[in-house]
């Protein structure tokens, strides 16, 4: 029974944290308004909406100036506000969510240790012991996981571009994805590489290359 549940602990962390991190990709999504030339737009200052008394103010900044990082690699450049043509603003929004996880069929797998041993049996009418060994053997059941809800901690971050003449909003690009409280900032920075490169034109005068990590 200790063995069973062993494997059963074992098999249990597993899919636990199969979960967590099974689907641990990024999600992304933008927009681009039609007919826009980002070539125009080439331009940018990096607008923090957070309070400066708040805590998350800090936080908005270290992940703006990465914002402006990664746009410059792609050939934009950061401007003073009264000249920059475009504004970019970023919402961060991070903490636990219930997610629920379906009824499933989960193996309970143990094997019994190998042993040697005296085995007696009559042979023609006599009896004999016969002494070898016998090998361990696996042992399959399987338990029936009902449905339930677990936490699960979701990051999202969009990032908006403005025209700054007009304030209207020209570009948008958003991502989601699971992490946990000490990796949230870490994952964010992933979430805006992700986003920009692959979502945000690249400007053809770039004479940066972009970096891969």
């Amino acid at each position: 029974m200790l063995i069973k549940n062993k494997f059963l602990y074992v098999i249990t962390f597993l899919f636990v944290t199969l979960l967590m991190h099974g689907c641990a990709g990024i999600e992304i999504r933008s927009l681009i308004k039609p007919h826009i030339d980002m070539a125009e737009y080439s331009t940018f200052t990096t607008i923090n909406q957070a309070k400066p008394d708040k805590q998350n103010h800090l936080r908005d900044e270290v992940l703006l100036d990465y914002v402006s990082e990664v746009m410059t690699q792609s050939g934009y450049s950061k401007s003073l506000p009264r000249k920059a043509k475009t504004r970019v603003t970023l919402v961060f929004n991070e903490g636990f969510e219930k997610v629920f996880v379906p009824p499933s069929t989960q193996p309970i797998i143990s094997h019994t240790p190998g042993e040697f041993t005296t085995v007696t049996g009559t042979i023609n009418e006599e009896t004999v012991r016969l002494f070898g060994y016998i090998p361990p053997r696996r042992i399959e059941s399987y338990i029936e996981r009902p449905g339930h809800k677990i936490d699960v901690y979701k990051l999202m971050l969009r990032i908006d571009i403005y025209d700054a003449k007009n304030l209207k909003m020209i570009w948008t690009g958003t991502a989601y994805m699971e992490s946990s409280q000490g990796n949230a900032i870490k994952d964010a920075k992933k979430m805006i590489k992700k986003i920009l490169e692959e979502r945000l034109p690249m400007l053809e005068e770039s004479s940066q290359p972009r970096q891969y990590s």
